[in-house]
């Protein structure tokens, strides 16, 4: 049978009601959207002419005053433990509090360890100028010593770079060749070694790694105090257990 010989399939309409019901659904969704955008305008406009009342602002002076002072403290060398050093080992370093008011000097510091959001956590080394900047923001963050089981699953299950701006878990070999294979690292376990034994390239394969978005704890925060890191005599076992055991509660 020649081409022109087929059966020409009958055409589709589309009912009348249904075309109008599209258009009442489109109209109503640009609405919605416009609706949306001038909603958002306006809250922006209203939070920058909100008026702060006078008990929180002196409040929130207070505050940045008691927080000056205990930054002078430290760089002083008048606080206790202000002049300890930092032993070399490899630290987890959590976010745990977040204030509306914070001292510039602690909000750079936070910013420094990429701590820009409650329980954000990133993997540091405990050299001098981390432990100067853990003094800085230690109201404000819990930190220990992890063991490879801990750095394996935090990796594992969170681990996650940005590539042209979004957020991508590491679920794809090849994306951490491209990265970081001039470092010789070209996989989930070559990143778990290297942030383990915090070597020549730990800098660049923490950077490739944006900080974990974990979840609270179920049973609350213990903060960890400087000290427990820095002066692990009589209590090293039990400082590291205890960052263990809360990030398995948070991951």
């Amino acid at each position: 049978m020649s081409d022109s010989n087929k059966a020409i399939p009958a055409p589709m309409y589309v009912s009348e009601t249904l075309l109008k019901k599209r258009k009442v659904n489109e109209k109503e969704a640009a609405i919605k959207a416009r609706q949306r955008i001038e909603l958002k305008k306006a809250k922006k406009k209203v939070r920058k002419t909100q008026f702060m009342r006078a008990d929180e602002f002196i409040r929130n002076r207070r505050m940045i005053d008691k927080q000056g002072k205990r930054l002078r403290s430290i760089s002083s060398g008048k606080r206790k433990g202000s002049n300890k050093k930092g032993d070399g080992k490899l630290l987890f370093v959590a976010r745990i509090k977040t204030e509306t008011r914070i001292h510039p000097q602690i909000r750079k510091a936070l910013a420094k360890l990429r701590l820009l959001k409650m329980n954000a956590g990133v993997f540091a080394v405990c050299d001098d100028e981390t432990v100067k900047d853990l003094q800085k923001i230690e109201p404000y963050v819990t930190y220990g010593v992890p063991n490879l089981k801990t750095v394996r699953d935090l990796i594992m299950k969170r681990g996650a770079t940005m590539i042209e701006g979004v957020r991508t878990p590491l679920s794809d070999n090849t994306m951490i060749e491209e990265a970081l294979g001039d470092c010789g690292v070209i996989c989930l376990e070559d990143i778990v070694h290297e942030i383990v034994q915090h070597g020549d390239n730990f800098d660049t394969v923490s950077k490739f790694l944006i900080p974990f978005d974990l979840n609270d704890p179920v049973r609350g925060w213990r903060q960890k105090k400087l000290k427990e890191i820095v002066e692990r005599e009589n209590d090293e076992g039990n400082t590291e257990d205890d960052i263990n055991k809360l990030v398995e509660a948070m991951n």
